[in-house]
């Protein structure tokens, strides 16, 4: 969650909670697409640091790995992809519904030098697990100049 979005959050968080209610209990869907700001979900993201590595670990169960591409770009991570619902064999009326399906998308910003050439990824059991290997910088030399 990044900063702005974190904000707004803690703003509107009881007012958007009673929203989701209202509409998850009354028509079926928290939310309708009037009320739809974005097209992507975001799956539940934890992101921190190591000594030697930013990690990124995403939570996306039932998500095929083919459905899903990874790109780091100018300090950016960007992960992309699509969960696909899944028809049911018999007719559903649901009582709450949170999972959501179709595409998804994060952005992280990497607060850091990167080795891009090491990066790695690894799915299992429903966790996308990122690891970005800390770029070791050289130590400065400190050199004093003076001024004439």
């Amino acid at each position: 969650m990044d900063i702005k979005e974190s904000k707004t959050k803690s703003l509107l968080g009881p007012l958007e909670e009673e929203i989701e209610f209202f509409f998850s209990n009354f028509f079926g869907t928290a939310y309708p697409t009037v009320y739809r700001k974005e097209l992507c979900w975001k799956p539940p993201t934890d992101v921190y640091e190591t000594e030697k590595n930013f990690v990124v670990i995403l939570e996306l169960a039932q998500t095929k790995v083919e459905e899903v591409s990874i790109l780091f770009q100018e300090g950016v991570l960007i992960i992309r992809g699509i969960r696909k619902t899944v028809s049911p064999p018999e007719r559903r009326r649901y009582h709450k519904m949170e999972i959501n399906y179709g595409p998804f998308e994060r952005k992280i910003a990497i607060p850091g030098g990167v080795d891009i050439e090491n990066l790695s990824a690894h799915y299992r059991e429903g966790f996308l697990e990122i690891r970005l290997p800390k770029r070791q910088v050289p130590p400065v030399n400190i050199l004093e100049i003076e001024v004439e």
